[in-house]
């Protein structure tokens, strides 16, 4: 475990890293008491014992967003002070890669040579609003998007040339605009100026397609670990059918889908649905049925209609479930639930109303997936306690 404390000169200010200060060891602790306080708040009678520290815990993020600003006559690159709209200047972040940080740096000098000024949100002048970078760790694909307020890009091709050069793995660069006064990073528009519009990266052995706006894990290699818990936990005999719940693009589903008899993914946001549906035909994978609806509005149909259904895996956003869908899976009586969450306060919530229904807690393991962040994530196996009728 490493035991050297990094040092950042930007931390008070970013505010990404809330507990860069401290030893490695010691934000696993504050963690996993986090969890489980929360816990014990619910009056859930249950704690965690098991933390599982990243592989990497500097250089892990396989993405990178940056904002830019005209400041003093200089242009700035970083991100945004907390809860502020303005832009730290960033050197050199630990968390990202050191050829994100290059392309970040670099694109600063390209802007320059080109007189490309940032984007100016309140007067509505300059160009360049966001940089928007994903690497695949194991393709060391890399792709670039150039997110623009206007739709005119002045010297895209020289751009283009000179973002090229920086490194040899970046194989696109896509301009996206965004000329609405927003907080969201992405406009609707594309244009792809380079290359084919997407990269490719391997997870769990299977690949994915990753595109500007495709969700991808941002630590794959911490991603592997909580999936192989994952099986571990629900541990398949080979003839289950199971429901992948809020299945984003595919990856749970179709990583377990080589131990059971038919995955049902449900999915709402639906350029993530089309995305596992190509994803699921690159990797030859048949037993997965993918369906573009509400994760609360498919699973009542399920009940209504009783449907068997042997587990249920669900990893939904931050926000957690919803206390419909949560009675509604109750009532299909799985005897397993596998709870990937990502919000310890919103999963302990859903847990209480699990437990009020006839479930039990079995397992549970913490996954740190965002070093020196205050985020945790949590795998939950409940098994069913219905008396036997």
């Amino acid at each position: 475990m490493n035991s050297k404390i990094l040092k950042c000169n930007i931390s008070k200010k970013c505010g990404s890293c809330q507990l860069i200060d401290k030893e490695y060891s010691e934000t696993l602790k504050i963690k996993l008491n986090h969890v489980n306080s929360l816990f014990k708040q619910h009056k859930i009678n249950y704690q965690i014992k098991e933390i599982n520290p990243s592989p990497n815990i500097t250089k892990y993020r396989n993405k990178m967003i940056v904002g830019f600003r005209f400041v003093n006559n200089e242009i700035i690159a970083g991100f945004y002070e907390e809860n502020s709209h303005k832009v730290i200047a960033l050197d050199n972040c630990l968390m990202h890669s050191d050829v994100q940080n290059k392309i970040v740096k670099e694109t600063i000098n390209i802007m320059k040579s080109l007189k490309l000024r940032p984007y100016d949100e309140d007067k509505k002048t300059g160009l360049i609003r966001y940089l928007l970078i994903k690497e695949g760790f194991k393709t060391n694909e890399i792709m670039v998007v150039i997110v623009t307020g206007q739709e005119v890009f002045p010297g895209s091709n020289e751009f283009c040339k000179r973002i090229r050069a920086i490194d040899k793995n970046i194989k696109t660069i896509i301009q996206n605009i965004n000329t609405r006064k927003t907080s969201v990073v992405l406009g609707e528009k594309e244009k792809i100026l380079y290359g084919p519009g997407q990269i490719s990266d391997y997870l769990c052995n299977l690949k994915f397609n990753i595109t500007s706006k495709s969700f991808f894990q941002v630590n794959p290699l911490q991603a592997e670990k909580l999936y192989q818990k994952v099986k571990e936990y629900a541990d398949f005999k080979g003839n289950e059918v199971i429901i992948d719940a809020y299945s984003g693009v595919g990856t749970i589903g179709m990583f377990l889908s080589d131990k059971v008899n038919k995955v049902i993914s449900v999915e709402n946001n639906k350029q993530a649905h089309f995305a596992a549906i190509t994803n699921a035909k690159n990797n030859k994978i048949k037993n997965v049925l993918f369906y573009n609806d509400d994760a609360t509005d498919f699973i009542n149909q399920l009940s209504r209609q009783r449907e068997k259904i042997d587990v249920v895996v669900m990893d939904p956003p931050r926000t957690g479930s919803t206390e419909q869908f949560i009675m509604s899976c109750v009532k299909l009586k799985p005897k397993k639930i596998v709870y990937v969450s990502c919000g310890p306060d919103t999963l302990a919530r859903d847990l209480e109303l699990f437990l009020k229904n006839n479930y039990i807690i079995t397992k549970a393991s913490c996954f740190d997936m965002f070093c020196f962040s205050e985020h945790i994530e949590t795998v939950v196996l409940l098994t069913n306690n219905f008396k036997k009728q």
